[in-house]
């Protein structure tokens, strides 16, 4: 009995406990709006920046594996996120891989997701400052 007992509380204890990864790749997946990010100006320093309401910068993470960035009344050289229109994306930890044609490397763009829950996500892509989306 006492085996059972052990057991039984060994596997509600790691059943309870925070996972350290990335939250499944549902939990990505669908169309994000960007609100605010740090473009970065200098290795180490970034500007705040805030998307006016009336501009839109949206990301779309599909089932397949497909990304997407497109923008409402905006375009990529007065705000955006990567620039890079379409691509592919896989998740790699406690990151996301983006690749797209527009990118200098095969290897695409690794970025560490800061958080991710239900209606907000923060991507630190260049590692100087957060890029803030919500659904």
């Amino acid at each position: 009995m006492k085996h059972v007992v052990f057991i039984l509380s060994v596997w509600i204890a790691l059943a309870c406990s925070k996972s350290d990864t990335l939250t499944p790749m549902d939990d990505l997946v669908g169309t994000w709006q960007l609100t605010s990010y740090c473009k970065p100006v200098s290795g180490s320093a970034c500007t705040a920046v805030t998307i006016p309401s009336n501009k839109s910068v949206l990301v779309t993470f599909g089932t397949n594996g497909t990304f997407t960035e497109s923008y409402e009344n905006t375009k990529p050289g007065e705000y955006s996120f990567l620039g890079c229109g379409s691509g592919k994306y896989s998740i790699e930890g406690n990151n996301v891989r983006i690749t797209a044609l527009c990118m200098s490397s095969l290897g695409g763009k690794l970025m560490p997701v800061v958080s991710i829950e239900a209606t907000r996500l923060v991507l630190n892509p260049f590692g100087t400052g957060e890029y803030v989306f919500v659904r």
